[in-house]
């Protein structure tokens, strides 16, 4: 029960509150970023002159999905109280098999289930050396992304037909160049794939047993493991789905570029882990929701957008690009680091 010794402190428990309650919960960090979000545009669109045109716009929605399905599976890893530093790696692992598949006339939709089916695998062996070994989860997912990456170039340098990389298959290219209505140039299925994906785990996360499961192991794994939730099955199955999600953004990433490399994807952890904190997911676990992650994979590429085009007007140079995203990660983590504080300021208060 709160209480208060003086008025002052009672202003002071009352900040502390209303602190809590923006910081928390995803829910409330949303128009704080929609805010932002529409700031960025207009900053960006009044300081350099081509950034407001439909191509532009387009391009942005092209560069999104690649971040935005695997920011995906990173919010259920950070939710569980974990992280995953592999993802980029397997992005790249991905785009070469995938590639070497095509090669061996598999068909697309084989492609693409069997890309999924290494994903899966690489996330599984994450799974179970933090699960069942023990091991710390930046330590395995550290390991992993030198593994994939590693794999991924000796693919590339060892099998003649990964030397050239290219695929063919207009069915597999399809899956990322088509836009609706059929015959325009109006929306990428991207897009499509996108709002899909986030409806679909959104309402995974709320509704359903396994997303309630998701919180508890990250709010308490100790009061998860007293309530019957098996947390080494929810952890296990967290990690296997990142793999899946990043090996998923892998295809898309082929399909768009039509060239299966073996650097594919590199950097993209950090990029993902600063959507996903930055969204509101605590990396503490237990707290965030997909909302807020979807509006800060959009704001940060509004910003690599916007840096391009700032860079063309004003000749600044294309590091500046690198220091923006640390920056923005720094931003991000600090925010959590005060939303982690402001917890338990409340629970200090309602002793």
């Amino acid at each position: 029960m709160a209480y208060s010794t003086g008025s002052k402190n009672g202003k002071k428990n009352v900040l502390v509150e209303k602190l809590s309650d923006i910081f928390v919960y995803g829910k409330s960090m949303v128009p704080a970023l929609i805010i932002l979000m529409v700031l960025l545009i207009m900053f960006f669109g009044l300081a350099t002159p081509k950034f407001f045109s439909y191509q532009n716009f387009k391009a942005i929605l092209s560069n999104i999905p690649v971040k935005a399905i695997t920011a995906i599976g990173m919010t259920f890893v950070i939710l569980i109280a974990g992280l995953d530093l592999s993802v980029g790696s397997i992005i790249g692992v991905t785009a070469v098999t995938a590639v070497l598949f095509h090669y061996a006339h598999i068909p697309a939709i084989g492609v693409v289930l069997l890309s999924l089916c290494v994903g899966a695998a690489l996330g599984s062996v994450n799974g179970v050396i933090i699960t069942k070994v023990g091991v710390n989860p930046v330590i395995t997912t550290l390991g992993m992304m030198a593994f994939a990456r590693g794999l991924a170039s000796w693919f590339s340098l060892e099998i003649p037909a990964l030397k050239v990389g290219r695929i063919f298959d207009q069915q597999f290219l399809l899956i990322a160049r088509q836009f609706l209505p059929p015959g325009t140039q109006a929306i990428p299925i991207t897009l499509i794939y996108i709002i899909v994906l986030y409806v679909l785990f959104s309402l995974v996360l709320r509704y359903t047993r396994y997303g309630r499961n998701v919180f508890a192991t990250g709010s308490n794994e100790y009061a998860a493991r007293l309530a019957g939730i098996n947390v080494n099955r929810i952890k296990f199955s967290a990690y296997m789905l990142s793999g899946i999600m990043a090996s998923l953004a892998g295809v898309i990433l082929l399909a768009q570029l039509s060239l299966g490399r073996d650097d594919a994807g590199t950097g993209a952890e950090l990029e993902v882990i600063t959507a996903v904190v930055l969204g509101g997911v605590s990396l503490a676990g237990g707290k965030g929701n997909l909302l807020g992650v979807i509006i800060a994979v959009f704001i940060i590429g509004i910003i690599r957008n916007g840096m391009v085009h700032l860079e063309q007007v004003t000749g600044i140079s294309y590091y500046w690009r690198e220091v923006v995203k640390g920056g923005i990660l720094i931003l991000a983590i600090s925010i959590d680091a005060a939303r982690t504080l402001a917890v338990k300021k409340r629970q200090v208060v309602r002793q």
